[in-house]
């Protein structure tokens, strides 16, 4: 019998809150959507910081949580700390989608759903390494897919290498889905000495 192995794959980490919003948080969410700009297909938040700010405050605890989980279960680095560098609500309504992009100058980036149907919204992910020889397939799996998509839920967090194209197709269904973005970054001794790769930040 044959035996398949993946070797390099793209870790997506998935965890719950397990917990309920709190009632300063919502409101939170509402108030900085007053003060919206307008994205490519969507909009999001005019603050870039939220997690800085004292209404997110046990949010932001919660998620240091699951990003040092992240970083023990999947980099396993010696001697760096993550830490949360940008944050930002994201609102997508009816027929309105969010771009498909990756994110610059992070390490890994994530999102926690505040509001979503989970009958119709997905998160899409993009192969960034594109076939030389392109086959017509008759059956999609992990190893042929350009896309895969997986579907979310209120509460659910999701991260992943800041580098993964990714996407919100456009909306169906009349709610509104509304996210909170994140990028994370690393200090500490990066590489070594005696591979010539040592780097403090």
């Amino acid at each position: 019998m044959a035996d398949i192995n993946s070797i390099f794959p793209t870790p997506v980490y998935f965890e719950d809150l397990r917990r309920k919003f709190t009632k300063g948080e919502l409101d939170f969410v509402k108030k900085v959507k007053l003060n919206a700009v307008n994205n490519t297909g969507n909009v999001r938040s005019k603050s870039t910081y939220l997690l800085n700010e004292p209404p997110f405050k046990k949010l932001k605890k919660d998620l240091d949580a699951m990003i040092k989980d992240y970083f023990s279960k999947i980099v396993a680095g010696n001697d760096i700390v993550p830490y949360i560098t940008q944050s930002w609500t994201n609102y997508t309504k009816q027929n309105q989608f969010h771009h498909r992009h990756s994110h610059a100058n992070s390490f890994v980036s994530g999102v926690l759903y505040i509001d979503v149907d989970s009958e119709v919204d997905r998160i899409y992910f993009y192969n960034k390494y594109q076939p030389t020889i392109k086959v017509e397939v008759s059956e999609y799996n992990l190893y042929n897919s350009p896309s895969w998509w997986f579907p979310i839920s209120t509460g659910r967090v999701v991260m992943f290498p800041s580098d993964t194209v990714h996407e919100v197709k456009i909306k169906e269904k009349d709610n509104e889905r509304i996210s909170l973005a994140f990028n994370v970054f690393i200090k500490g001794m990066l590489g070594n000495a005696r591979e010539l790769t040592e780097l403090k930040i």
